[in-house]
């Protein structure tokens, strides 16, 4: 659980929680199955006094927990629901998450003056209050918890990101602008001294978060993460000797990309291409794309169907170099439609892992499949996902049907681990 609330100081040992539930704990199974999707293989008990012990399963820290009181367990618990629902509908992440949720998309900066006024209308305040202050996102942030987040999703959404990003305009003296080169075109901020500034993220961060909103610190955060380093703004000659990009990105023309994010030093990290281009070698698509200080090429999508030594990977598929692309050795993939990986179907928009070594780590299956003579299931979630150690045998797997394994008979939905050598080292039952 991100930004821990626990009631303990320090996380609990698997003896202390085995001690726990010896002394009398419930195991509940309604919240146990709530938590699968995000927490896979991990248990809820209630313990007298409104509290909940969390107990982690096998692929988080096996076994070891923390006590929750019982407020802040049902907020997280309605959190989980809510990023299993919006997963779904492929609402993972702000700018995505936004436009689903969004009436005017990137008809929405023409309008800012009308959205904050109707803001102010809403939560019955005036100019003089809701005065476009850090200090005055405090009464957003009531107003929202007054509100529930899920009303204020559905009904405010374009509203907050109006009246933040206002705020934000006049702490950077910034602008409004339309980034059109993304799937989805979204506003955001720009401002001389700093990279693009995001109102959408600060908006979707509170409103997407188990605790209590706060505006006037995501804007404050935002800006802080969006401050170009001392040395970029000086002037323009020590902008360019600060900034100047190396490696492969200096050979890119100037004008092909904008950078979105950079390293302490001042060296581009996060670009986005406005066309499709060739980047040593490797088609680009439109879009964002990662680079290392030395300006070498850490990832970027496909803009077609690409080799990377023996393997290749279709158009839209977002790829990551283990240490940029003079190693040469991925170390992920995020299939841009289903394919096949090492004679194996893979289901299209989940991750390809890989070992240094070059081997498979991980994949999903796209299919049920018999896989060094295991009957290993097909599944999107985490916990469906087929694992492999480095000499290529089955490390992990969910059973597809009913199995025996050294003697013993295990239904379908069974979670069986093997070492190196393939003998069974753990079960976990359905």
């Amino acid at each position: 659980m991100a930004g821990r609330r626990t009631l303990n100081e320090r996380r609990l040992t698997r003896r202390q929680v085995e001690e726990l539930i010896a002394s009398g704990a419930t195991l509940r199974e309604d919240m146990t199955a709530a938590l699968q999707d995000t927490l896979p293989q991990s248990s809820v008990y209630e313990l007298p006094g409104d509290r909940f012990l969390l107990v982690f399963g096998e692929l988080g820290l096996g076994g070891k927990g923390d006590v929750y009181a019982a407020a802040v367990f049902d907020c997280f618990l309605r959190w989980c629901a809510k990023v299993d629902e919006d997963a779904k509908h492929g609402r993972q992440g702000s700018t995505a998450h936004w436009a689903y949720y969004s009436t005017l998309k990137d008809r929405l900066t023409p309008s800012i003056e009308t959205l904050v006024a109707e803001l102010r209308s809403r939560m019955s305040q005036t100019a003089e209050s809701l005065d476009l202050s850090y200090k005055s996102l405090d009464l957003v942030s009531e107003y929202v918890e007054r509100i529930g987040v899920e009303r204020a999703t559905l009904e405010i959404y374009d509203h907050l990101v109006a009246y933040v990003g206002e705020v934000l305009r006049s702490r950077i003296d910034g602008r409004w602008n339309i980034r059109r080169d993304d799937r989805q075109p979204y506003p955001y901020l720009s401002g001389a001294k700093y990279d693009p500034v995001m109102p959408i993220n600060v908006v979707w961060h509170e409103l997407s978060g188990y605790a209590p909103t706060n505006f006037r610190a995501g804007a404050a955060n935002e800006v802080r993460r969006a401050r170009k380093p001392p040395g970029v703004v000086a002037d323009a000659a020590t902008s360019v000797r600060a900034a100047a990009p190396k490696g492969v990105l200096a050979t890119l023309p100037p004008d092909a990309y904008e950078v979105t994010k950079r390293w302490a030093d001042g060296r581009p990290w996060f670009v986005i291409f406005k066309e499709d281009i060739e980047v040593a070698g490797v088609p680009c698509r439109r879009g964002e794309a990662w680079f290392g200080r030395d300006g070498g090429l850490i990832g970027a999508a496909l803009s077609r169907e690409q080799q990377f030594g023996t393997r290749s990977f279709s158009a839209d598929s977002f790829f990551r170099y283990y240490r940029g692309q003079q190693d040469g050795r991925l170390n992920d993939v995020k299939l841009g439609g289903g394919q096949e990986v090492d004679g194996l179907p893979c289901l299209g928009g989940t991750l390809v892992w890989f070992h240094p070594n070059g081997r498979v780590r991980s994949l999903h299956l796209a299919g049920d499949r018999d896989v060094d003579g295991i009957p290993c299931a097909s599944g999107r979630d985490l916990h469906w996902a087929l694992n492999f150690h480095k000499n290529g045998r089955l490390a992990a797997a969910m059973l597809a049907r009913e199995h025996v394994l050294a003697g013993r008979t295990f239904p379908r939905g069974t979670r069986v681990s093997f070492d190196e050598k393939r003998c069974l080292v753990g079960v976990d039952p359905p």
